[in-house]
C-alpha cells in the first residue's frame, strides 16, 4: 500500500459490506503522538485502533475499517507508545517472554478508556486499541429486547449472553447489572479481563474486580469473590471449565450470575458451555445448567437503514419447560427447534429481523445478511406486504 494516501482515499478491508458512506478520517501532516491517534478514535465515533509498525493505521468505525490518511508508524514509535501503555514491568516481560501481552490504558484527562492487545508481526510491534464506553448504557438507547430489559428482575440463575467478539455482549450486560444497581439494594460483583463499564454505588454495592489489576488471575478472581458475599455476579467470559464451574455453582446455590460466551447463536451456546464441562462432575453441571439457566441472549449487530450507527439484533431462548427438559436430558439438538415458538418470550434472529425491518430500523439486504435461514426470512418479509418495493 502507498504510503501518501490522501484524504478521501479510504481503502476498505475486502470482507467489510461497502455500501453505505463513511465519514473520512483526517490526520494532520505531521509526525502523531499516541494521543493524536487515540483522540482522532474518538472524534470519528471509531471503536478500535490498529497500528502496525510500517502499515497505515486503521480505525474501525460501526464494524468497518477505514484506513487513515496517515504516514505508517514505524517500529521505534510504536516502542515509544508501549513504554506509554505498559508501566508493569511484569507485562513487559509477557511482552517479550510470550510475544504478547493485554492491558488497559486511560487517557491522561480521564476522556476514554482503552482495552489493549500488543503483539509482534513479524519480528515489529503491533498494537490493537479497543474504546471503552464508560457511561453506563440505558435499555432505551441500546434498542434492546424488552424480555432482555426484565433479565434484571431475576433474584437467582444464570443469564448467557453470547455473540461474535465485537457484538455488544458486555454493553448488554453493562445494562442489566446498571438496572440493578439502581433498583435493588443487593452487593454486586464483577471479574472482568479488563473492567469496560465503571459502576459507581447507586442502590448496591458494586466491588469491580479487574484481571491482572486487582487480582493476579481470572481463576484466583473467581474463587475469591465466592468469599465477598455476592448478591449478583458477572463474570466476564465463560473461558475454562474451572469459570464454568464456578458460575454454575454460583447459580446453584441462589446467586444471580451474569456471564458472556463466544458463539454465534442460542443452541450452540448452551452446546459450548457443555463441551466445558468438567468429565468428572458432567452428569451434576448438566443438572445445574438444566436447573439454573434463565435464558440465553445471542447478539448481532445490525447497520440502521439510516446509516447512523448499528442496532443489535438479539436471538433469545427462555428458561421454558421443554428448554429445561433438553437441556437435563442431554437432547442439545432440539434446542434450535425452541427458540421460534415465541414461548415466554423467545425469538429466533430472523424474527428479530422481520420486526427490524418492519420497523423500517434496517433495510432488506441487511436483514438477509444476517439471517439465519436467508429463504425463510425472505417468505417472512413477503408476509408483511407483497407490495413492498423494499422486497424488490
Amino acid at each position: 500500500m502507498s504510503s501518501n494516501i490522501k484524504a478521501g482515499q479510504i481503502i476498505e478491508n475486502a470482507d467489510i459490506d461497502r455500501d453505505t458512506p463513511q465519514p473520512e478520517i483526517h490526520v494532520e501532516e505531521r509526525r502523531l503522538t499516541l494521543h493524536d491517534f487515540l483522540k482522532t478514535v474518538i472524534k470519528s465515533g471509531g471503536s478500535d485502533l490498529h497500528l502496525q509498525a510500517d502499515s497505515v493505521p486503521m480505525v474501525r468505525v460501526d464494524g468497518r475499517a477505514r484506513f487513515m490518511d496517515c504516514l505508517p508508524p514505524t517500529n521505534e514509535q510504536l516502542g515509544e507508545f508501549i513504554k506509554i501503555l505498559v508501566k508493569d514491568e511484569e507485562h513487559h516481560k509477557i511482552l517479550d517472554h510470550r510475544g504478547a501481552v493485554d492491558v488497559s490504558y486511560a487517557m491522561p484527562d480521564g476522556s476514554a478508556r482503552f482495552r489493549v492487545n500488543i503483539f509482534h508481526s513479524r519480528q515489529k510491534y503491533a498494537i490493537v486499541m479497543r474504546r471503552i464506553i464508560t457511561k453506563i448504557p440505558n435499555f432505551e438507547e441500546l434498542n434492546l429486547p424488552p424480555q432482555v430489559e426484565e433479565l434484571a428482575n431475576h433474584h437467582r440463575g444464570i443469564v448467557i449472553v453470547s455473540g461474535t467478539t465485537g457484538s455488544g455482549k458486555s454493553t448488554t450486560l453493562a445494562a442489566i447489572i446498571g438496572k440493578i444497581n439502581r433498583t435493588r439494594s443487593e452487593r454486586i460483583i464483577t471479574i472482568e479481563d479488563p473492567i469496560e463499564y465503571q459502576h459507581d454505588n447507586a442502590k448496591s454495592l458494586v466491588s469491580q474486580v479487574e484481571v491482572g489489576t486487582d487480582s493476579e488471575s481470572y481463576e484466583y478472581g473467581l474463587r475469591e469473590m465466592m468469599r465477598q458475599d455476592p448478591d449478583t455476579i458477572l463474570i466476564g467470559e465463560i473461558r475454562d471449565t474451572y469459570s464454568l464451574s464456578t458460575a454454575l455453582r454460583a447459580a446453584d446455590t441462589g446467586h444471580l450470575v451474569f456471564t458472556t460466551v463466544h458463539a454465534t447463536n442460542a443452541s450452540m451456546t448452551i452446546e459450548r458451555m457443555v463441551s466445558l464441562f468438567d468429565p468428572v462432575q458432567k452428569d451434576l453441571q448438566q443438572t445445574q445448567l438444566g436447573m439454573n439457566l434463565i435464558a440465553v441472549c445471542c447478539q448481532r449487530l445490525a447497520k440502521r437503514r439510516d446509516g447512523k450507527g448499528r442496532v443489535p439484533v438479539v436471538e433469545i431462548m427462555m428458561a421454558t419447560p421443554i428448554v429445561r427438559k433438553y437441556i437435563l436430558e442431554g437432547e442439545f439438538e432440539k434446542l434450535k427447534g425452541a427458540v421460534g415458538n415465541r414461548e415466554a418470550g423467545s425469538q429466533s434472529f430472523d424474527q428479530h429481523l422481520t420486526e427490524l425491518f418492519t420497523k423500517q430500523i434496517i433495510d432488506v439486504n441487511e436483514a438477509k445478511r444476517l439471517a439465519t435461514n436467508v429463504d425463510a426470512l425472505n417468505l417472512a418479509l413477503r408476509g408483511i406486504t407483497n407490495s413492498d418495493t423494499r422486497l424488490r
